[in-house]
Parts: structure tokens; sequence; C-alpha cells
């Protein structure tokens, strides 16, 4: 069966279109459809992955809008090729990776779950401290139902595969403090 390359889907209720590419599409092409996506609406655009379509989706979203993981996948990136500030993200992303570089390790299920309720909270509890939201969130994940912690669990095991898939040699490795090993 063929895959559909890229698949255009509109609506008329958020009055944006959505852009669908197989998972197959290698990650460079996908953050370059993405430039010209943001180019085109004039606007920054999110870029999600979609473990059950197996799919790419990438969307504009208002700023400050939260989205259901459910719904969309997880969230890999945002781009916004809609003003000048975009020449300088163009010319640093034509720079070749320092190997000594950082890489982001890839977020467990708590990490996304919380990423996931702090932005939900923030927009219900304007003021929120850090530190409330935290004891609210962990108090959150404690009474959550197995079924919602597999959920997440699924969500962070894509991701550490994705993860794996752009940084094949990866091994995390904590810093050693200079003074320390003296």
């Amino acid at each position: 069966m063929l895959d559909t390359p890229v698949t255009f889907v509109t609506s008329e209720i958020q009055g944006n279109v959505h852009i669908f590419i197989p998972e197959t599409f290698h990650r460079n092409l996908v953050e370059v459809i993405a430039s010209n996506f943001s180019r085109r609406v004039q606007q920054s655009v999110s870029v999600f992955h979609d473990a059950y379509r197996q799919k790419f989706r990438i969307c504009p979203l208002p700023p400050g809008s939260a989205v259901n993981p459910t719904n969309y996948g997880i969230l890999l990136f945002t781009r916004d090729s809609s003003g000048p500030k975009e020449l300088k993200t163009q010319a640093k992303a034509a720079e070749p990776e320092d190997s000594s570089s950082h890489i982001p390790r890839p977020r467990n299920s708590w990490i996304l779950y919380r990423q996931f309720k702090s932005r939900e909270l923030r927009k219900d509890h304007p003021g929120i401290t850090a530190s409330e939201l935290s004891t609210l969130i962990s108090n959150l994940w404690k009474n959550e139902s197995d079924d919602e912690k597999a959920f997440w669990q699924k969500m962070a095991q894509e991701e550490d595969r994705m993860h794996k898939e752009k940084y094949p040699g990866y091994k995390y490795t904590t810093k050693r403090n200079a003074d320390r090993s003296k």
C-alpha cells in the first residue's frame, strides 16, 4: 500500500490548514516543510509526531494554546519563518553541528505529563508559582489511573525511539566537575 506523501486538511472551525507527512520522511525534510509552511501562512507552526497515525502533523497554533497529545501527538518543535528573525534561524541551522554541542536527553513519562499539565494549569491559574505548580501536578500524577500513566509511558517510549533515530550514537554521560577530579 502506498502512503500518500503529503495530506492537507482544512479546518473551517479553526480556520487553518494542517499538513500530515508520513513518519518515514527524514527529520530535515520535515523541518524544511515546516519552515516553508510557516513562511506561507505568515505565522509560527508547530510540528507534532502522531504515533497512532504514523505521521508528522504541522499546524499553526495560537500562542499559549495547549494541545491534547491524544489528538495531536508529541510536540517536536515549532518554526516561525514569518518575519526577519527567520534569517538568523536559517543561518544558525545551516551551521554544522559541533560534536561537543549539547544533546538533550529524551523526556520521560513524568516530564511529558508535567509539561502538558503545566500549560493547562497556567491558563486556569494565572499567577501560580512554580513551587505551587509542581506540588499540584505531582499530586495529580499520584492520583492518575494506571491507564493514564501507561499512555504517558507510551509517549515517552515514542520520544525515546525518535531520539535514538535522530542521535544514533547518543549515550548519556554526566559532566565531571574539573575541581572535583583533582
